[in-house]
């Protein structure tokens, strides 16, 4: 998905209302220590952990190629902040770890790796003990390497035992679906609510199937503030969120078919965003709304035809909640999922 082409998209459709979807599930927790509680810091759990979804949990499935947005990932500045990967790119969409890699560590224990990508699995030395990340970057639920393309490498995956039907006895998949299939988000009013529909069909489409193959328990995230992204607060000086229509109707639409069932945790990121870059007091982070790496007209990492960048990154990307036009730096993942790590743990029992 192309930022330019996002919010040109979108924008139009940003409107003055907006609501908080609260998680029936989902009772955030406000401890901001982002999991790094010593005394779980060497635990481990039996869990397996499955990951689907978009850029925030795409641990490097995207093919590396020539630099351009999709592959941008596997380019410099990032993974820049990525102590554990030698500060280095390693195709996440950030400055270092994304969603599925603290989701990892709450699950499978803090010294723990995060499932490999799929990519990879037949390569010399990887280990697939603790399951498996099938999330790409390039798709959403309606086009791309979408949800049901990766739960169909998953399904075929079990077919042939690659993965043991066994493991799926103690396993959770992370579904987090980021909103990439709103960047064809539809100019009339009559086809916006069945746009949202089809995306939030999709979503629950691919719990099912994910369900019906025998997964155990299941995260899955809410849409994120569409309004508070970097691409959209640009316009007002990255001051403040704009409201939108698109996350209130697309959570209410996918919380409502979600939150009866136990063996499903929604994450709300919408709230949980929310709580950490609308505040006035108790700043979590001094930027919160504008863009670590920024490139008004392209996107973070490109380059000109001599290789010189043709954008701008911070130097203290722990001060920036979010990493480009869409993606939290790892620091504001941390401050994310350590407000969720609670909920979680209480959901699975760990």
């Amino acid at each position: 998905m192309k930022i330019n082409l996002f919010a040109a998209a979108c924008f139009a459709f940003l409107l003055l209302n907006a609501a908080t979807v609260e998680s029936r599930k989902c009772h955030c927790d406000d401890d901001d220590n982002g999991g790094d509680d010593d005394s779980d810091s060497n635990d481990s759990s039996s869990y397996k952990l499955f990951v689907f979804g978009s850029s925030y949990a795409d641990n490097g499935n995207v093919q590396k190629g020539d630099l351009k947005w999709e592959t941008r990932g596997w380019y410099e500045p990032f993974g820049m902040s990525d102590a554990d990967h030698d500060n280095k790119p390693t195709g996440r969409y950030s400055d270092g770890m994304v969603q599925s890699d603290f989701v990892a560590k709450i699950i499978l224990g803090q010294d723990q790796e995060a499932p490999p990508p799929e990519r990879v699995r037949r390569e010399d030395g990887v280990d697939l003990s603790s399951g498996m990340n099938f999330a790409n970057s390039d798709g959403g639920v309606l086009s791309g390497w979408n949800l049901d393309t990766q739960i169909d490498v998953f399904r075929k995956l079990l077919r042939h035992g690659i993965i043991d039907s066994k493991d799926l006895n103690r396993s959770v998949a992370l579904v987090a679906v980021s909103g990439e299939d709103y960047a064809a988000f539809p100019k009339k009013k009559a086809d916006q609510d069945s746009f949202i529909r089809n995306v939030t069909d999709g979503i629950l489409d691919g719990v099912r199937q994910l369900q019906d193959l025998g997964v155990d328990s299941l995260l899955v995230n809410l849409l994120p503030p569409v309004g508070c992204e970097p691409w959209n607060t640009r316009d007002n000086n990255y001051t403040k969120c704009a409201k939108d229509s698109i996350t209130k109707a697309h959570n209410q639409y996918l919380s409502r078919e979600l939150d009866t069932d136990d063996s499903i945790l929604v994450l709300d990121l919408d709230t949980v965003f929310k709580s950490i870059v609308t505040p006035k007091t108790e700043k979590l982070f001094y930027h919160r709304y504008t863009p670590c790496c920024e490139n008004e007209e392209g996107f973070c990492g490109k380059v000109d035809s001599d290789g010189n960048p043709q954008y701008t990154v911070c130097d203290k990307p722990e001060e920036y909640f979010y990493w480009d036009s869409t993606n939290p730096t790892q620091a504001g993942w941390k401050a994310v999922m350590g407000k969720l790590e609670a909920s979680i743990k209480e959901f699975l029992d760990i």
